[in-house]
């Protein structure tokens, strides 16, 4: 492995050409959506049908097209929406393992992501699936199991926990790739060690507005794209089977999430490929990768050569 020698090319890149080599990338790597993302979100969709598919099963025994079924089925689509919101950091560990890898490795191996991301599994799931909301967001869902639609209970707490969500994405976006890629430790007795949190300060702090901005334009972004997916998803049921009702049980339990997964995998490139254009513009990273592979062909193997800090 040589380190001035990657398979993504490491430099400046605007935002719009951020989203051009996330396209790129799916060509490239097709098996980080279609075997990573999959497997990873898999036990969160189906967790998720398991605590959510009532409703829309109850509602369809009454009919679909009334005032108070559209009531509960707005639930359960806001609802929807925001678990798989909550859950993609989480789901996406996979994926993130295996791109990060391939930036140096023209095709990383799966048994060597998995063992990577199983070997962290305590650190990611308790950071990304339980401090970052997306299981304490499924035990509001599962309590409320079976019970009548609430202003407070699917108003106020998704909202809630949307703009959380919001917040914490737009201000702190990589701590996926800061535990699972530089595999900085949650705490540390020790001041010399840099913790995900002093890591995660010191990578997100100065860019701070600047990642808000596009988080607010990625987000955009990614909703055109989840209309798009579920209107192609549902067009391509219609012409082939000649179902073109838009409220069924196929489009809200099966159609409406995948297409959710669809965007969500897609995201998860996205905020890698922004996590890797943050490090140059902060850090110089291109610069140094260079030196760090020269001195590993003047001094041979990476584990005796002399680490050089390189700041912009």
């Amino acid at each position: 492995m040589q380190l001035d020698q990657t398979h993504v090319v490491i430099r400046l890149r605007t935002l719009s050409e951020i989203g051009d080599l996330a396209l790129v990338m799916i060509r490239r790597y097709p098996a980080a959506l279609l075997v990573g993302f999959v497997l990873g979100a898999l036990p969160w969709a189906i967790l998720n049908a398991a605590i959510l598919s009532w409703i829309p099963i109850v509602e369809s025994g009454y009919g679909l097209d009334d005032e108070e079924a559209m009531s509960e089925i707005i639930r359960y689509l806001a609802w929807m929406a925001l678990l798989v919101v909550a859950q993609t950091p989480a789901a996406g560990v996979l994926t993130t393992v295996y791109l990060g890898q391939a930036v140096f490795e023209k095709r990383p191996t799966w048994s060597a992501v998995f063992a990577e991301a199983k070997r962290q599994f305590g650190r990611w799931f308790w950071t990304l699936g339980v401090v970052r909301m997306a299981v304490p967001a499924m035990v509001v869902c599962l309590i409320r199991w079976g019970q009548p639609a609430s202003a407070f209970w699917d108003v106020l707490v998704p909202v809630s926990l949307l703009i959380w969500i919001a917040v914490v994405r737009s201000s702190r976006p990589f701590l996926p790739e800061i535990l699972l890629l530089e595999q900085c430790p949650i705490r540390s007795p020790d001041e010399l060690v840099i913790t995900a949190r002093r890591r995660s300060t010191s990578l997100h702090g100065p860019m701070g507005g600047d990642l808000s901005g596009r988080f607010i334009a990625v987000s955009l972004v990614l909703g055109v794209l989840l209309l798009s997916v579920l209107y192609s998803l549902m067009w391509a049921r219609g012409i082939s089977i000649g179902n073109w009702a838009f409220l069924d049980l196929w489009v809200l339990l099966l159609i409406y999430p995948v297409a959710l997964w669809t965007v969500a995998g897609i995201s998860v490139l996205v905020r890698l490929l922004n996590y890797l254009d943050t490090r140059i513009r902060l850090e110089g990273w291109e610069v140094e990768l260079a030196v760090r592979a020269e001195a590993i062909r003047q001094f041979g193997d990476p584990v005796d050569a002399p680490v050089v800090e390189v700041t912009q």
